[in-house]
């Protein structure tokens, strides 16, 4: 006969189980709640509408026309002209968000939170969206948040359609 025994763990083992269960859980998020390559609304809109150029030419967020819009990386990128609309054809790379529209600092984390448009910076001539103002002011602490973002975001990219 076969008997079952009980391990008890004991509790500094427990909460570095408990650390390595957290992070295999963060790890396996990359690959479910990264589903696509720019974060889209409901309407399938990049930046919910916003022209991802004025932020550059203008230097603040501007709604986009559904009239003057372009269907790129699985989204509609809408804007306010057709001056940014050619800009934005000319060369996509410099215009699009960093890490796919989603909040930079939630990235860090793994997470593929949504971004207020409203709550912006652009960093070395690229563009990076937050969840809100509070967490854009957390970003500006220190910029090596972005090094590690981009490690995440590569890595979470990697697994992309």
């Amino acid at each position: 006969m076969y008997s079952i025994r009980y391990i008890q763990i004991k509790p500094i083992f427990r909460s570095h189980l408990s650390l390595a269960f957290a992070s295999l859980i963060l790890v396996l998020s990359l690959n479910v709640r990264a589903d696509h390559n720019v974060h889209q609304d409901s309407q399938g809109e990049v930046i919910f509408g916003y022209d991802t150029v004025a932020y550059f030419t203008m230097g603040k967020p501007v709604k986009g026309s559904k009239d003057i819009s372009v269907e790129w990386l699985g989204g509609k990128w809408l804007f306010a002209n057709e001056k940014h609309r050619k800009l934005f054809l000319a060369d996509q790379g410099k215009y699009i968000p960093q890490y796919g529209g989603y909040c930079s600092v939630g990235t860090i984390f793994g997470s593929h939170s949504n971004a207020d448009p409203k709550a912006w910076r652009i960093v070395d001539g690229k563009l990076y969206l937050f969840a809100d103002k509070t967490t854009l002011k957390a970003w500006g602490i220190g910029y090596s948040l972005t090094q590690t973002a981009n490690k995440v975001w590569e890595k979470a990219k990697a697994v992309l359609p």
